[in-house]
């Protein structure tokens, strides 16, 4: 998505990540907003729908706290990005004829990775 952005919206690297964790917190504020302006159903269905909402809430707080806790996205420095809100981006790296290069119309040499490059999230 960062690449789409920096794209799309012609930004820098902090820009984009800037813009996509703004997108992020808007949709997680909307969902807390209207969760709270469910109608009612009646006691029962009330009850299954908040629990139904509940659920939904914990799968996004749960799928959060595994990419930081997993090696996934960032190898074994998931609990320290957490915790500084800061990622060490891997070195600058080529990617002739990369499909994603090709797609988004960029040079075969652009990236978005850059050598001892950090940005926050």
């Amino acid at each position: 998505m960062i690449c789409v952005v920096m794209h799309e919206q012609r930004l820098d690297l902090q820009s984009a990540v800037d813009f996509v964790g703004e997108l992020c917190k808007q949709s997680i504020d909307r969902f807390n907003e209207n969760s709270k302006l469910l109608p009612s159903w009646g006691h029962k269905i009330d009850k299954d729908v908040a629990v139904y909402v509940r659920g939904l809430a914990d799968w996004i707080v749960g799928s959060l706290h595994w990419s930081f806790e997993s090696t996934r996205y960032f190898q074994n420095s998931g609990l320290e990005v957490k915790k500084t809100r800061i990622v060490t981006l891997l070195p600058r790296r080529k990617l002739k004829d990369h499909p994603i290069n090709q797609s988004l119309g960029e040079a075969p040499n652009d990236v978005v990775t850059g050598e001892n490059a950090s940005a926050s999230v």
